[in-house]
């Protein structure tokens, strides 16, 4: 036992406790490496998200209806954690597509009629902004689909609008990817049998 310590205490010892602590070194030193790798790796996912928007989105809804005039302003609303970019809308009116095939001219100008499309360009996070003026007409229903176009990709909005008791009421989807992004449905709004709303 005795020659065994003093073999510890001498330089074999020394070289062996060097071993054991270079080993230790190594270990905590490739765990740092890895915490440091995942930090870089997340925030690398982070800065694409910020040049990309990320999940980032935004509908269209039209504000200060005014039952009298049927008109309000139509505003667009940002949702999620990062800006989006180089955003533009094309709105559809169901309505003027019906009278079209209605119609039977389903060529590109009279198709076109229907649309109307928007350049938007770059939204900070949070922001909404108005786009302007935004008539119904005289129908007490209006419906339009909107395909929205972004750096971070395509997505889709549903907006429903009906005029109840001279007050106009909406209904909003957004999806991307068949996937629900965004739902807003004002408590009043007329629904199906089954408690949805006809999309």
């Amino acid at each position: 036992m005795k020659g065994i310590l003093q073999t510890l205490w001498g330089p074999p010892g020394l070289i062996l406790l060097g071993a054991i602590l270079s080993a230790i070194g190594a270990l905590w030193a490739s765990q740092q490496m890895r915490i440091k790798s995942e930090e870089i790796a997340e925030l690398n996912k982070e800065i694409v998200k910020l040049v990309t928007g990320g999940d980032s989105f935004c509908y269209l809804t039209i504000m200060s209806l005014d039952p009298l005039t049927n008109s309000g302003i139509l505003t667009i609303v940002h949702q999620g954690d990062h800006p989006i970019y180089d955003v533009s809308a094309r709105i559809v009116d169901l309505q003027k597509m019906k009278t079209i095939e209605k119609k039977n001219k389903m060529n590109f100008q009279e198709v076109m009629q229907a649309s109307t499309i928007i350049q938007i360009g770059n939204m900070a996070k949070g922001a909404g902004s108005t786009i302007g003026p935004f008539p119904l007409g005289n129908e007490t229903e209006r419906n339009f689909n909107i395909f929205f176009s972004a750096r971070n990709g395509f997505f889709t909005q549903n907006l429903r609008m009906n005029k109840i008791n001279n007050k106009w009421v909406q209904a909003t989807i957004v999806a991307k990817d068949n996937k629900v992004l965004f739902e807003k449905i004002d408590s009043d709004f007329p629904r199906k049998s089954d408690g949805s709303v006809n999309w």
